[in-house]
């Protein structure tokens, strides 16, 4: 097995709670199921550390926003419960980035530009080859920002922050 460095890992939610009575656990995510391909493994941090866990067998999407998992060697709720509010990561290689649903770009978060504030997001309007995000600046005028790979780089779900790196100007046109 090659080592795991932690700049590979991303935080994907937290355990909640146990499932039944057999060792199953729920993930609360925070980031869309979609996203997410995990097919062997989570990290979740115990003591600070991020420690490996197997699954029995492949998570399944649970409820709204969360995944129910199996992890090896855990077979009651008894062993599961000593692991409840775990952080859970997984490797960056298991989350893609491409933005196929309108829900992928969610509303009312804050926007930035780098640094900058610009505003909070509104409608997401998936125009084939050109999507496009109404973004509501602080003096209450809508921005339009395109999305693409090239300027969008990253949602965090848990923070509520879209980040991209926009062109100069391209704010100022809008406004």
């Amino acid at each position: 097995m090659i080592p795991i460095s932690e700049l590979d890992l991303v935080k994907i939610g937290e355990l909640i709670r146990t499932h039944g009575y057999k060792g199953e656990a729920v993930i609360k995510l925070t980031i869309n199921f979609e996203r997410i391909t995990i097919t062997e493994l989570i990290f979740l941090v115990i003591d600070g550390n991020k420690v490996p866990f197997f699954f029995s067998y492949p998570p399944k999407p649970y409820k709204k926003n969360g995944l129910l998992i199996k992890l090896d060697n855990i077979d009651s709720d008894t062993e599961i419960e000593k692991l409840i509010n775990a952080p859970v990561f997984t490797e960056n290689k298991n989350i893609t980035e491409e933005l196929n649903e309108e829900s992928e770009i969610p509303e009312n978060f804050d926007v930035y530009n780098g640094e900058f504030l610009i505003g909070r997001s509104g409608t997401y309007l998936n125009i084939p080859s050109n999507p496009i995000l109404s973004v509501f600046s602080k003096k209450g005028n809508e921005i339009l920002i395109p999305v693409n790979d090239q300027f969008l780089k990253s949602i965090d779900y848990e923070k509520k922050t879209i980040i991209f790196d926009l062109p100069e100007g391209l704010i100022e046109i809008n406004e």
